[in-house]
């Protein structure tokens, strides 16, 4: 019984003597400095806007170290398009890195801004861009996505840089030559026109309608105005517009000058010769007397 009180003895005393060493080292072991990594997040990664607009894309970059770093900043996107990047505040900074303190919370708030070439219109649909913040072999990067929408336009102007203005006849029909331009960024469809005129004007179109036009093109129109045989010489104004599926109306003003008829002419000129003649007649005789 001794014997055994004695092994268990030992067996405790030999236990402690290991472990308590291990306590020890484990008590002064240093702390172990926090891995090192960024992380970069943003709370609206899509935006969307029309073709031709520019995105700002608020972005938090997040640092995790022992000691400060400089990051260096990378904006990669579409070629052809405008990339900067700027602090939060102020916006009229444009930078390239940043440097981070994890004892001052090692985080800070950068704009990445992307514009689409002002010459090209962009096709819709997203465009990839990319923000990466990097020092050494501490990185972290993230994705955001510009959403470029149609821009829809039609553009009037008379056709071959022709003038604003168009001499006309009255009673009589007068041609005039305008142009259809897309100048938008998407196909436009089912365009129909129409016009402003003074009373008793009657105005054509030929084609009256135009199905689609692609992006870029352009179709001339020809426009017949009819003037009322009525109508006195004098300057007046009608208004042509055009109007799609998916762009709103727009118009041009034309100044059509009314001429009156050659035949009317001559016949205003045959009258003022019968007046004057009839009051020479009338003269001589109360001469004579």
């Amino acid at each position: 019984m001794k014997l055994i009180r004695l092994l268990l003895g030992l067996w405790l005393l030999l236990g402690g003597l290991l472990v308590f060493p291990a306590a020890v080292l484990a008590q002064e072991k240093p702390p172990q400095p926090p891995p090192e990594s960024m992380n970069l997040t943003t709370t609206y990664p899509t935006l969307e806007a029309t073709s031709g607009s520019s995105y700002e894309f608020e972005t938090k970059l997040s640092y995790t170290g022992s000691q400060a770093k400089t990051f260096t900043l990378t904006a990669t996107g579409p070629k052809g398009w405008l990339l900067y990047i700027t602090p939060g505040y102020p916006k009229d900074k444009r930078i390239k890195d940043i440097r981070l303190d994890p004892d001052k919370g090692g985080t800070d708030t950068v704009l990445v801004n992307a514009t689409p070439p002002y010459w090209l219109n962009i096709d819709p649909g997203s465009y990839q861009i990319t923000l990466e913040a990097a020092a050494g072999d501490v990185k972290g990067s993230i994705n955001l996505t510009a959403v470029v929408t149609a821009r829809y336009s039609i553009n009037l102007a008379p056709a071959q840089n022709a003038p604003y203005s168009v001499p006309v006849t009255a009673g009589k029909e007068n041609t005039y030559s305008i142009d259809l331009k897309n100048d938008g960024t998407a196909t436009l469809d089912d365009i129909s026109f129409s016009s402003d005129k003074p009373e008793g004007w009657t105005i054509t179109f030929t084609p009256d309608k135009v199905a689609s036009i692609t992006t870029g093109n352009t179709q001339t129109i020809d426009v017949k105005i009819k003037p009322s045989s009525k109508t006195i010489s004098g300057d007046y104004i009608v208004s042509l517009r055009a109007t799609g599926k998916q762009a709103s109306a727009t118009k041009i003003d034309i100044r059509a000058t009314v001429e009156t008829p050659t035949f009317w002419g001559w016949t205003g000129v045959g009258i003022i010769i019968v007046v004057v003649a009839g009051l020479t007649l009338v003269i001589m005789r109360f001469s004579r007397r």
